[in-house]
C-alpha cells in the first residue's frame, strides 16, 4: 500500500486532508472543484434511471484509516473509472467494526451511454442545446468528485491510527466486520441485481461471534442462519488484507479460508481477496439470466444463473446458485453466433457446486439463448446433467 504526505487543508477543517481531496482529484476543473466546498457537484442524477444489470457496493473499514496513508482510495477510484457499466449505482458504506454497525455515506451513478445509446444521440442534432456525449468528461469528474468527498468523509470523521499499529494474537482489539455488513443486509434482501461489493477491510474479525485468529477451521458456522442475514446474487472483492496483522504464519491464507466459508453460509462468493484491489476492467455490456435445474444423484435440483458478457464473450461478476447447494461466481466465454448455429458456454466455478473440487466446468449449449443444456461438474470423473431457460428478465 502506498503512503504519501501532504500539507493539511485547513480552511476545510475537522482534519479534512487535501492530500486525499487532490490526489483523486487532480484532473477535475474548476468548477468542480469548487463545488466540493459549497456543496452538491453537479452530478445528473437522470443517469441513475438507467436500468442495469449489476451494482457496486462500496464498503469501507473505519479502523482502516491512518495518517498520511490514501493509496487505497486513489486505487479504488481508478479501478471503478476503469469498470463501471453506464449508469450503474455505487454506493459508499462506512463499516464501522468497533460497534458492528454501519452507514450509507453516498450513492451515485456512472455517466455514460450504451453503444445504442450513443448511436442514437450522434444521429440527432443540437441547435439549442449542448450534445450530451460532449458533458461526458465533466460529469465523470463530478462522480469522481461525490466519491472522493464520501471517502474523504469517512477519513476525516474517525480518530486515525499511527502507520505502524499492528494487531495481532498478542494484542487483539475487538472488531466485528461481519455483523457491520449483516447491518446492512436489507440492502441484499431488496435487490435483484448482481451486487458488486468491493471492501477495504484486513479482515481482521475477533468478537464473540467469531475470530480468525482463533476459529478452528474445521468447525464452520452457519452465520446466514445464525443472523438470519444473507447476501444474494453478491460477489465480494475484498483488499487491505493482513496490512496491519502481525505475528500470524500465513494469514491471508487463514483470512481467505475462513472468509470464504462465512460468506459462503450468507450465500455469497468471494471473488478476490488480497492486499491489493483486484477487479476485472471487463466491461459488461449484456445479461443473460436463466432458471436451472439439476440432476444430482437420482435428486433434481433447481437454482439460477446470471452471465454477464462483455463484448467479446467474456463473462464479468457471472454465477451460479443451485438450491440445497451453494452460490458460486464463474469465469469464462458465452457466445451466440449464427454462423456457429447456436449459443455455447464454456466456464470455470472459483469453488465447489456439485462436487467436492474446489474447481468445476460448466459446458451448456443450445440453438439459441433460450434454452440450454449440458453438464456440470469434473469431466472425466464426476459430472451432472443441467438444463437452463431463460427466464426474459
Amino acid at each position: 500500500m502506498s503512503n504519501t504526505t501532504a500539507t493539511p487543508w485547513s480552511s476545510v477543517g475537522r482534519g479534512l486532508l487535501a492530500y486525499v481531496v487532490c490526489a483523486l482529484f487532480l484532473a477535475l476543473t474548476g468548477p468542480a472543484q469548487a463545488s466540493l466546498l459549497g456543496g452538491s457537484s453537479g452530478l445528473n442524477p437522470a443517469f441513475c434511471k438507467e436500468k442495469t444489470f449489476r451494482q457496486t457496493v462500496v464498503y469501507i473499514d473505519d479502523t482502516m484509516m491512518r495518517s498520511d496513508q490514501n493509496g487505497w482510495a486513489i486505487d479504488l477510484s481508478n479501478r471503478l473509472d476503469a469498470s463501471l457499466v453506464p449508469g450503474e449505482q455505487v454506493t459508499v458504506v462506512q463499516l464501522s467494526p468497533t460497534s458492528g454497525t454501519s452507514r450509507e455515506i453516498w450513492s451515485g451513478c456512472w455517466p455514460g451511454y450504451t453503444s445504442a445509446q450513443r448511436t442514437a444521440i450522434e444521429k440527432r442534432s443540437y441547435f439549442f442545446s449542448s450534445n450530451p456525449l460532449s458533458d461526458l468528461k465533466t460529469q465523470r469528474s463530478y462522480f469522481t468528485l461525490d466519491l472522493g468527498a464520501a471517502l474523504t468523509k469517512i477519513y476525516a470523521d474517525v480518530p486515525k491510527k499511527a502507520n505502524n499499529y499492528k494487531t495481532g494474537p498478542s494484542d487483539l482489539s475487538h472488531k466485528d466486520i461481519i455483523a457491520a455488513l449483516a447491518s446492512d443486509g436489507a440492502r441484499f434482501a431488496q435487490s435483484g441485481r448482481t451486487i458488486r461489493a468491493i471492501v477495504y477491510s484486513d479482515l481482521a474479525q475477533n468478537s464473540k461471534l467469531a475470530s480468525v485468529f482463533t476459529d478452528a477451521p474445521g468447525a464452520p458456522i452457519n452465520y446466514g442462519s445464525k443472523l438470519g442475514i444473507y447476501f444474494p446474487h453478491s460477489l465480494f472483492y475484498i483488499y487491505g488484507v493482513g496490512s496491519d496483522v502481525t505475528g500470524v504464519p500465513d494469514y491471508l491464507g487463514k483470512a481467505r479460508a475462513f472468509w470464504s466459508q462465512v460468506l459462503s453460509s450468507m450465500n455469497a462468493t468471494v471473488e478476490a481477496l488480497g492486499s491489493n484491489l483486484v477487479i476485472s476492467n471487463r466491461i459488461p455490456v449484456k445479461e443473460y439470466s436463466y432458471r436451472l435445474s439439476v440432476s444430482r444423484n437420482g435428486e433434481k435440483l433447481f437454482g439460477r444463473m446470471s452471465l454477464l458478457v462483455d463484448h467479446d464473450g467474456h463473462l464479468v461478476d457471472s454465477w451460479i446458485g443451485i438450491s440445497r447447494l451453494t452460490f458460486v461466481a464463474i469465469s469464462g466465454i458465452f457466445n451466440c453466433s449464427a454462423q456457429a448455429s447456436g449459443c455455447a458456454l464454456h466456464a470455470k466455478t472459483n469453488g465447489s457446486l456439485t462436487t467436492s473440487s474446489s474447481e468445476e466446468t460448466v459446458d451448456l449449449s443450445g440453438t439459441d439463448t433460450r434454452k440450454l443444456s449440458g453438464t456440470v461438474g469434473v469431466p472425466g470423473a464426476l459430472t451432472f446433467g443441467i438444463a437452463a431457460r431463460a427466464t426474459g428478465k
